[in-house]
């Protein structure tokens, strides 16, 4: 008897399961993400822009957009003949600061053939600007860009010479003063009176080349 009683109490402790204790897992849940308000933006959306002139036995219509500060951007000109299109010029690279700016007119011949061509302004500073032309093509009907008129500023038009006239001023001292005349359908600085940091230089053409004095 005495021997069984330990067997007993052997078997008794084998039996019993230890129990660990459970790890408590540990979920990762994703930050709240903060919802932002849409600010709906201010509006500032351009408003068209429309100025038309009459001539020539056509209708000149530019158009374009004007924006909230006054800027206008140039988009077309339009040119109607007996209110049907018969041209559009495509010009969306232009644009002015405000609307006193705005030069657009067929007052001028520029290459004094007898016909009055279109002028448009493409840039306006201080003291001097300068106009894009288009010149009415006899043969077509239609108005070509004429590019080297671009860059003249402050352009005149001397029609008893048939010469082109260019006086503007750089700054209190620097000063230009410049004639051009047509050859063969072709423009051509012909003098120029320049002033720069009181240097003063002397140009005219003769026999085809500029003379520098």
């Amino acid at each position: 008897m005495n021997r069984i009683f330990p067997l007993i109490l052997i078997v008794l402790c084998s039996c019993i399961k230890k129990t660990e204790p459970k790890e408590e897992s540990i979920v990762n849940e994703p930050a709240p993400v903060q919802q932002v308000e849409n600010v709906p933006a201010e509006d500032t959306a351009s408003v068209p822009f429309s100025q038309s002139v009459k001539g020539n036995g056509f209708t000149y219509t530019l158009k374009g957009l004007k924006s909230p500060d006054g800027e206008i951007s140039f988009k077309s000109i339009s040119i109607f003949n007996k209110n049907k299109l018969h041209q559009k010029i495509i010009v969306d690279t232009i644009s002015v600061l405000n609307e006193r700016e705005v030069i657009f007119n067929i007052d001028n011949d520029a290459n004094f053939d007898g016909y009055n061509d279109i002028e448009l302004i493409n840039w306006a500073g201080n003291y001097a600007s300068s106009s894009s032309f288009w010149l009415y093509n006899q043969k077509s009907r239609k108005y070509d860009h004429y590019k080297p008129l671009d860059t003249i500023q402050n352009i005149g038009f001397d029609r008893k010479r048939k010469e082109i006239t260019s006086s503007y001023h750089v700054g209190p001292v620097n000063t230009y003063s410049k004639t051009y005349q047509w050859e063969k359908d072709k423009l051509l600085m012909m003098s120029a009176h320049i002033i720069e940091e009181g240097d003063e230089i002397h140009m005219y053409r003769k026999n085809g080349k500029m003379v520098v004095e």
